[in-house]
């Protein structure tokens, strides 16, 4: 589904990620894993289009999207969960979960909300009430509702539990286990190695820009090198 090869992304003269290779398939969810400043954050923000590669190629079923618009990406059925959840503070629930279809113009906008509100009914709870008023677990779920909201093939998720309680954590990876069951294939960037490893099918560890570990999530939870690194041991 997703293809990545060789990819080079520079801030200025700081290059961000080096030769980055890594690929998707169709239904799994792929982890990222490393510490801050590894470069993961840039890597989803480059396959989203916010940012340009100076080398390399991002293809997705087959397109080459690496000087596609962010809104086309959208429209080809790629979504993003940002980093910091980005909500639109000042507007209502039910208003970003709008404008996370902004780019659609069929008739089953309504029947998606309520789809993705059954998933998360404390976003339903607060429907009409301003996104800035909901706490941070709330907020983070509206954000992912809203990226659901484009109806994605691929959902690219940039720290969903960051900053969350441990209950929301647990809550919030079941939600993405059970999107990734109903059939939507995941790349998940996370800090939390161990739930993240737990979840992926395969998953990938990024240091300072470089891919330096890929396989099974199950067989890194286990590689001595990944248990120091992220796990405590």
């Amino acid at each position: 589904m997703l293809e990545i090869e060789g990819l080079d992304v520079y801030y200025g003269a700081i290059q961000a990620l080096n030769n980055v290779s890594l690929n998707v398939k169709e239904g799994e969810v792929v982890a990222i894993i490393g510490s801050n400043g590894a470069g993961k954050s840039t890597l989803l923000r480059t396959i989203s289009g916010l940012v340009r590669c100076r080398s390399g190629k991002i293809s997705f079923e087959g397109d080459d999207i690496q000087s596609v618009s962010p809104d086309k990406i959208v429209r080809m059925g790629i979504s993003q969960s940002p980093e910091g959840r980005r909500i639109f503070t000042n507007m209502s629930v039910q208003e970003n979960l709008q404008l996370g279809a902004f780019t659609r113009t069929d008739n089953e906008i309504a029947t998606d909300m309520e789809k993705v509100m059954d998933k998360f009914p404390r976003v339903r709870e607060r429907l009409k009430q301003s996104a800035g008023t909901m706490s941070g677990g709330e907020q983070q779920m509206l954000a992912i509702c809203r990226a659901l909201m484009s109806r994605p093939r691929l959902l690219l998720l940039d720290e969903p539990s960051m900053g969350l309680a441990p209950n929301l954590v647990t809550e919030i990876f079941n939600i993405i286990g059970e999107l990734n069951r109903d059939g939507t294939t995941i790349l998940l960037v996370e800090q939390n190695a161990h739930r993240a490893l737990e979840i992926a099918n395969r998953a990938y560890v990024l240091e300072t820009g470089h891919i330096v570990l890929e396989g099974p999530g199950k067989e890194l939870l286990s590689d001595p090198k990944v248990k120091e690194a992220y796990l405590g041991g």
